[in-house]
């Protein structure tokens, strides 16, 4: 019987199980996007159907379905093993030991948590009755799993100490908070509760909203949302609430909402707008709009129309344009945020976000209807307008809104160049600046050849076979000289480097037809790469003979380079 690993492998097709967490796109054969994994303007990150693997030529990450999960998740293998088996519907055995972790014993405990929540709501008609005035149907609070923390110190803490689990276990997760005697009470109390899921579904944390019929007395009762705080599970610089169930719609859609609240999400998904998605915890960043690049091209962020609140989400739209995101507005009424307008009417909401427009369109418009002095209006597209369109990642398309500006202000587009010009340096010297784009590069023209080589005896085996007798072992270099033995030897028994080396062979060669005269070409190549090697080296032998007036080897030297050199030229 075949291992769970290869159960897992033969189930899910690497193509459709990584579609599903980045938009791929067909590249021949292959498939490609832009990486997951690091931040890239133009696409390096392929995936090969042919033998299930995926590789990016900018960070140099690759591998099968479980790197991928490995370094999507940041978990290890036992924990890419379970989401893998729950994902591909492979049971595992609960007494192998590789899937025993922390993090699988943590997670276990969330689940425990949500569902003694589930049942709380369930028992408070009058905080099911609050969900339903602000437009929540049950369905989707139960589709969300939403549930209520009660009043008490340690209702939570009891329960889940009864079913096993220690106090040290629960405050990892964040649901219980140590005090100094030692003992522990509930974080979350007098609360509607809402789980926070990551990518894979599997709930990570709480986000909990006071339910005032219930504050009263409550030491934090001030604080309308608290959340869990960062732990192995949660992190909130990486969660998108709502993302588990908004990924497919937002690849079929190519964008993505943005809102703030998990009720905007809530009603937004309820009202047939499944691509949204909220910030949950902190303020949208280079990592959020990173992982929805991925997914999408057009960003929609829902902004009031007649205010100037736009700069609260200042950071989004930066983000957005830095990321190359098609950065689009939702207008809506004075003073009502997503949630509100599809409480009143979900058709509404529907109507403005088909409406939604250029963003850049609708800040001048804000800064065109606050005032009529014009010198305000200067003021206004140099602060709340220009600062956008100079984190534009196309030129062409700085170039229209810079046209535009000048056009609604009756000035000279220069003046507004100059101006957006002055901008960008201004932002360039307070950013802060990652090398993410890591380039893997040989180091010389052989280390090329070697690579372009035993990628297409990786890939070609059939046609590659007279290339073996023809391709002599002293012509490579100590690095790759065990790998051309091992595929020259039928070993099967590939590592990724090889992998990733058929793959890039596949991309470069694809569309050629003469795949056996192209590594005949290579072999040449690597020949002359060693005859010239040597050629370097019999120069440093004769310059060392000189100096030492040794005449005799001088001589023996000087007829071997000629040699050298003639075979060189063949």
């Amino acid at each position: 019987m075949s291992s769970p690993v290869e159960q897992i492998k033969e189930r899910l097709d690497i193509v459709e199980f990584i579609r599903s967490y980045v938009k791929l796109e067909k590249a021949g054969v292959n498939f490609k996007a832009r990486c997951p994994f690091h931040s890239e303007k133009t696409p390096s990150f392929f995936v090969t159907p042919s033998r299930q693997i995926w590789h990016c030529f900018g960070c140099g990450k690759g591998g099968d379905h479980f790197q991928f999960i490995q370094e999507l998740e940041g978990v290890e293998f036992p924990e890419a093993l379970r989401i893998l088996a729950d994902r591909a519907g492979v049971e595992l055995k609960k007494e192998d030991p590789r899937i025993r972790s922390e993090r699988t014993r943590l997670l276990s405990l969330l689940e425990d948590a949500t569902a003694f929540y589930e049942n709380n709501l369930m028992k408070r008609k009058d905080a099911c009755e609050y969900l339903k005035e602000r437009g929540l149907a049950g369905v989707t609070a139960k589709q969300f799993r939403l549930g209520y923390a009660e009043r008490g110190w340690d209702n939570l803490f009891n329960h889940l100490k009864g079913k096993g689990y220690r106090g040290e276990e629960m405050e990892k997760a964040g649901l219980v908070i140590k005090k100094d005697d030692g003992s522990f009470y509930d974080r979350f109390r007098a609360r509607i509760m809402f789980p926070l899921f990551d990518s894979s579904a599997r709930i990570v944390g709480f986000s909990g909203r006071i339910f005032d019929k219930d504050a009263e007395g409550q030491k934090d009762a001030d604080s309308k949302y608290i959340n869990t705080p960062q732990t192995i599970l949660y992190d909130k610089s990486k969660m998108l609430y709502g993302f588990h169930r908004a990924k497919e719609s937002i690849r079929n859609k190519n964008a993505v909402i943005l809102v703030e609240g998990q009720m905007d999400v809530l009603l937004a998904h309820q009202a047939g707008t499944e691509y949204t998605v909220g910030v949950s915890g902190t303020a949208f960043s280079a990592m959020h709009a990173s992982f929805l690049r991925r997914l999408a091209e057009t960003l929609l962020i829902a902004f009031d129309r007649d205010s100037a609140g736009f700069r609260a989400s200042e950071r989004a739209i930066l983000e957005g344009f830095a990321q190359g995101f098609d950065v689009k507005a939702i207008s809506l009424p004075q003073g009502k945020d997503p949630a509100d307008v599809i409480c009143g009417s979900p058709d509404a909401w529907k109507g403005a976000v088909e409406g939604s427009r250029s963003v850049i369109a609708f800040l001048m418009d804000v800064v065109e209807n606050t005032t009529k002095d014009q010198r305000e209006k200067l003021h206004g597209m140099r602060s709340h307008v220009l600062p956008y369109v100079a984190r534009i990642v196309s030129d062409m398309e700085k170039a229209h809104w810079i046209r535009t500006i000048a056009m609604r202000l009756a000035i000279a587009e220069d003046a507004v160049w100059k101006e957006m010009q002055n901008i960008s340096k201004e932002q360039q010297r307070s950013a802060v600046h990652f090398d993410a784009e890591r380039k893997y590069i040989p180091q010389s023209r052989k280390d090329i050849i070697e690579e372009r080589l035993l990628g297409v005896l990786a890939w070609k085996r059939k046609e590659g076979a007279g290339l073996y007798s023809a391709c002599k072992e002293e012509w490579w270099s100590d690095a790759r000289k065990a790998l051309f033995t091992s595929l020259k030897s039928n070993d099967r028994a590939e590592n990724h480097y090889i992998k990733k080396l058929a793959l890039e062979a596949e991309l470069v060669y694809g569309d050629s037809e003469q795949i056996e005269d192209e590594g005949k070409n290579l072999s040449e190549e690597l020949r002359k790469e060693y005859v010239r090697e040597s050629l370097q080296a019999l120069v440093s032998d004769i310059r060392r003979a000189e100096t030492e007036g040794q005449k005799d080897i001088i001589a023996e030297k000087m007829e071997k380079l000629k040699e050298l050199s003639r075979e060189l030229h063949n």
